[in-house]
């Protein structure tokens, strides 16, 4: 009867320790699954007008260009009117209510390899009479702040080129740039109200007028 006893003692013992030996080998046996993901540009034959990064406040206005890298919104620039005087004479341009003034490039490459924007000023000429010239008229760019869509890599944004800002003339100046795998995404540089026109003394009296050309190019050299 005690055999009989410690037999039966025996096989059971012996199965619990078979089914920890067996529970602990299912918990350790790693496996992996997968996860994956494509992320690719839009078609480039068929690209969408980027909106604006603060549509409370946008730059305006819209340029209407397409494509994986595209200046969205450019700002025109009034500085409004002032009395001649007898040396210089400074002004800011205007902010249009619910605006801002500055520019706003979109890069939806994905390749990191950054771009440049260049500006020139043509001269500032009457409306009525083109050979009127405002002699020696600068417009100087701030270095502004840079804004970018919300969820957006604040870290990796473009620069102003000059940290003082940028006076433009009449042949291509840099004014940003965004070095490699920076600037991706929608970006505004916002210039605010200080966008300046400086104008020497000695001009003459007229409604003057004058054309500003931007130009995005898609190295961060600013070399085409």
């Amino acid at each position: 009867m005690k055999k009989t006893i410690i037999l039966t003692s025996a096989i059971v013992l012996t199965s619990l320790a078979m089914g920890a030996q067996a529970a602990h080998a299912e918990s350790t046996v790693p496996f992996d699954s997968k996860a994956t993901f494509e992320f690719k540009t839009e078609d480039p034959e068929n690209p969408e007008v980027n909106p604006p990064v603060d549509k409370d406040k946008p730059v305006t206005p819209p340029t209407g260009q397409k494509g994986l890298l595209a200046i969205d919104a450019v700002s025109s620039f009034n500085f409004g009117s002032a009395t001649i005087s007898g040396g210089e004479t400074k002004a800011n341009a205007a902010i249009p209510a619910g605006e801002t003034l500055g520019i706003q490039v979109t890069d939806k490459r994905g390749t990191g390899a950054g771009w440049n924007v260049q500006a020139k000023i043509s001269d500032f000429k009457d409306k009525t009479d083109d050979k009127k010239i405002l002699k020696g008229a600068t417009v100087m760019i701030p270095v502004g702040t840079f804004i970018t869509t919300a969820g957006g890599d604040t870290e990796a944004a473009p620069t102003a080129s000059n940290a003082q800002g940028t006076v433009i003339g009449t042949a291509e100046t840099q004014l940003i740039t965004a070095a490699k795998d920076t600037g991706l995404g929608s970006w505004v540089n916002d210039w605010a109200g200080d966008v300046e026109l400086t104008i020497p003394g000695g001009n003459l009296v007229g409604n003057y007028e004058a054309a500003i050309t931007w130009t995005l190019i898609d190295t961060p050299t600013g070399t085409k």
